[in-house]
């Protein structure tokens, strides 16, 4: 799995549409959209969001294309997005990894305050699983594990390492981050016994949990895991911890407002078509809707809040 962004919940009720036709007859767009991706083809944010561009164009009446432009841990597409004309036909997405945790860890060349902000629409789910072969049975067998001796986890990074870090300051202990390039080589890692343990989304360990290669101890999300609901979440095991990742969609600062609503109200209406939340599905994530403003005002808190958590676990970069 590709780093991500993160953190909230909750579908937003209400949301408002707006029928094709009426869209399709503005005098805007009048020519292709280019939805910029920060992470490379093939992976669950770039799936995701040809599934969503695919209904919006339905909407929009003109074609989506997708441009993929990874590096630099999501940050490139997001600073291509923030250079672009703000014309409303280049947007791009992102979400709590590009603007609230990458900008504390490296030096990029935008702010929150360098786009126009458009609705979120898919949240990512995270659980934490051991080799068969482990004692551990549950997240607190982990956790006693971590006190008593020098306990491994293998992740891509944030937001993954960070719910880790979070679960050690609850608990009062702590444990050591192994950093690897994707969710499979982590998985791996986890399945060699190289690391005690691996934080990571359904594709990467479904394969390696159903084989029983794997097993599961906790769900990092709000809830269980429709593959296994027996496995209690985080919180139901007594650690009050909640990992989330967002996608969301954004532009260049400046789009005239009307362009803006516009893009708002096709991608809204897209979000909830069921064929969108069938593939979010399989790449182990669900629809979570947020409307523009939410959408800022999670990634502004977002930003406040992980500058502290990073720095104290020796992440964030010297200023």
């Amino acid at each position: 799995m590709q780093r991500r962004t993160f953190i909230t919940r909750g579908i937003v009720a209400g949301t408002a549409t707006l029928a094709a036709p009426a869209i399709a007859q503005a005098a805007w767009p009048e020519r292709e959209i280019t939805i910029i991706v920060q992470y490379g083809p093939g992976g669950s944010t770039d799936v995701s969001t040809r599934a969503i561009a695919a209904e919006a164009e339905k909407i929009l009446g003109v074609p989506v294309q997708i441009v993929n432009r990874p590096g630099g841990q999501g940050t490139v597409g997001v600073q291509t997005v923030a250079a672009a004309r703000p014309d409303g036909y280049t947007i791009g997405t992102t979400g709590l990894a590009g603007l609230a945790i990458a900008p504390h860890m490296l030096d990029v060349t935008y702010s929150s305050n360098d786009f126009t902000f458009l609705p979120s629409f898919a949240r990512y789910l995270y659980g934490i699983a051991v080799r068969a072969e482990s004692p551990h049975r549950n997240i607190m067998d982990l956790v006693n594990a971590a006190k008593a001796r020098r306990t491994t986890f293998g992740a891509t990074g944030a937001p993954n390492n960070i719910g880790m870090f979070d679960i050690a300051r609850v608990t009062g202990t702590r444990f050591q981050f192994v950093p690897f390039g994707s969710g499979a080589e982590a998985v791996t890692a986890a399945l060699g016994g190289h690391v005690d343990a691996v934080i990571q989304n359904p594709p990467e360990m479904l394969p390696a949990l159903q084989s029983g290669r794997l097993r599961l101890l906790a769900s990092a999300s709000e809830g269980r895991w429709k593959e296994y609901p027996d496995v209690p979440t985080l919180k139901e095991q007594g650690v009050d911890v909640v990992v989330d990742s967002m996608i969301g969609i954004i532009g260049p600062k400046g789009i005239p407002q009307e362009r803006a609503d516009l893009l708002t109200r096709a991608f809204l209406e897209a979000a909830q078509k069921p064929a969108l939340a069938e593939i979010l599905g399989r790449f182990g994530m669900v629809t979570s809707i947020l409307q523009p403003a939410e959408f800022e005002t999670t990634i502004r808190a977002a930003y406040d809040r992980f500058g502290p958590q990073l720095r104290e676990a020796g992440l964030a970069r010297r200023r």
